[in-house]
């Protein structure tokens, strides 16, 4: 009996790994054809990883979330970094993705909000201030965006430099 305990035991993690190879599997691939441009593909590479019980669900749904944003789906991506944030609240990346997609659907106030998460998150984020600033920017607000792309600059954000130079001083 202690045996055939044993040899389920050792089943269930050959399976657990099987899993595991399978799920690297499907997220890298799927990450290759994201780079590539092939959008549709990565997501149901995506897809796959997701039905593998992923330890980094985070970032598959965050990352099927950018390849839905740049097929134009925007609601759809907001969804998709929902449900990251969903698992972690403090997933820098899905406020920023998300971001992203809030200012391409127009929503320029739920754009700034979320990069204010991510700065109020992780405060040396220069690419938040510098996506904020251009939010800001485009909402008239010139105050609000020279204010962030200083601090961007002074993050070592070079464009940011350029930026402020050309609209703050």
């Amino acid at each position: 009996v202690v045996g055939a305990g044993f040899m389920i035991a050792l089943r269930n993690e050959d399976n657990l790994n099987k899993n595991e190879q399978a799920y690297e599997y499907y997220f890298n691939r799927a990450q290759d054809k994201f780079e590539v441009g092939n959008y549709k593909e990565a997501i149901i590479d995506y897809n796959k990883a997701l039905g593998l019980s992923p330890t980094e669900i985070c970032l598959v749904y965050s990352m099927r979330g950018n390849a839905k944003r740049n097929l134009g789906d925007f609601e759809g991506a907001i969804s998709d970094q929902n449900k990251a944030l969903d698992f972690d609240h403090l997933y820098a990346d899905g406020y920023f993705n998300r971001s992203s997609a809030k200012f391409k659907m127009g929503d320029f106030t739920g754009a700034i909000d979320d990069y204010s998460q991510v700065i109020k998150i992780n405060p040396k984020d220069s690419d938040a201030f510098f996506n904020r600033a251009n939010v800001k920017k485009e909402i008239g607000d010139m105050n609000g965006a020279c204010e962030d792309w200083r601090k961007a600059v002074d993050l070592g954000d070079e464009e940011a430099a350029k930026l402020m130079q050309e609209n703050c001083e």
